[in-house]
């Protein structure tokens, strides 16, 4: 009922809505506070910080692997002869996250990363 009226609003008004919800929803992302606080000193952390329960080289380990699921996805999507496989390359990511990172990670590390395993 209300499409319609959907064209009278300017682009800049729907691209500037789409560009605040992503701002806001990457303040408080885990994966690039983690990013940033690989670079930071442990003194400036927080006391209930994951680097205090894991250590920054476990929390690195972690991040690059999430940072090499994420470029791999990326370049599946760039190429057209594989994009159309893309919601099968989720489910990849499923199984790497319940058999693959359990074997490397115990399940207190995987939660001091945000990232138990469900129950």
């Amino acid at each position: 009922m209300l499409l319609p009226m959907l064209r009278y609003l300017p682009i800049p008004v729907v691209s500037g809505v789409f560009l605040f919800l992503g701002r806001k929803l990457m303040t408080n992302n885990r994966f690039l506070r983690r990013i940033k606080d690989a670079f930071a000193e442990k003194k400036y952390l927080p006391a209930d910080h994951e680097i205090w329960v894991i250590g920054r080289m476990r929390m690195n380990i972690f991040t690059s692997i999430q940072l090499l699921c994420l470029w791999s996805l990326w370049n599946f999507k760039q190429n057209s002869a594989t994009a159309i496989f893309f919601p099968g390359a989720i489910g990849i990511l499923m199984l790497i996250r319940s058999f693959i990172l359990p074997r490397f990670f115990s399940e207190k590390e995987l939660a001091a990363l945000g990232d138990p395993i469900p129950q």
